[in-house]
């Protein structure tokens, strides 16, 4: 059983005892597990896993607890069609449409985890983050890194020039490329700024984050 699998199957436990507020441990003995039949699905999601990088592993557990509002979901559910399709909506709709969800506020945080080391590796300030490009200058890195669920839309308003960059996009390509996150900007903006807790975090993660001066 390789290490991913491990930690496929470890992922799967936590979700499913965290969400229903149950205390868990992960598992670390891993002997004899490939005879279970468990061992098929871990094995098809590490397939599905190595075949689709982008996808957020944890996220996929995550994802039908909360669409549904279920309390079970065992591993085969999540080798089907109807679990690539919960993700998608957790990720496109479930999250985005509820900013103050704990889950949101989460990703909001891994956000700008990511887009500081990200513009640590390019030398480059946090606040230049929405201006650095592909070096083929086709798109903005940031727009790419919403593509992939690497960042959270609303980690980004905090940044200065963001609406601009945003508007000198055409809108076919905006909507073709990037899907519905940048098609529905204004509904989204209009979350963020009525929210609670996002804004304020965004704000207080960016100016944390910002102040320990990173340069090019």
């Amino acid at each position: 059983m390789t290490l991913k699998e491990q930690y496929i199957y470890n992922c799967y436990l936590e979700t499913s005892r965290k969400v229903n507020l149950q205390p868990f441990r992960y598992r670390k003995d891993f002997d004899g597990f490939e005879q279970k039949e468990e061992y098929v699905y871990i094995a098809k999601l590490g397939y599905f896993f190595n075949k689709f990088p982008n996808i957020n592993i944890k996220d996929f557990f995550e994802a039908p607890f909360y669409v549904y509002n279920e309390k079970y979901f065992d591993l085969r559910f999540f080798t089907t069609q109807k679990a690539i399709k919960t993700y998608t909506i957790y990720e496109n709709k479930f999250l985005p449409n509820n900013p103050d969800q704990e889950q949101t506020l989460q990703k909001i945080k891994d956000s700008f985890l990511f887009i500081y080391n990200y513009c640590k590796s390019k030398d480059a300030s946090l606040t230049s983050y929405t201006s650095l490009q592909t070096p083929d200058n086709k798109f903005h890195d940031f727009m790419l890194h919403l593509k992939n669920r690497d960042t959270i839309v609303y980690a980004l308003f905090v940044f200065p020039g963001f609406d601009k960059i945003i508007n000198s996009y055409e809108k076919e390509i905006k909507e073709f490329v990037f899907g519905d996150t940048l098609k529905d900007l204004n509904f989204y903006r209009t979350k963020y700024f009525c929210s609670v807790k996002a804004k304020k975090l965004c704000i207080l993660i960016f100016d944390k984050l910002n102040s320990k001066q990173i340069t090019v």
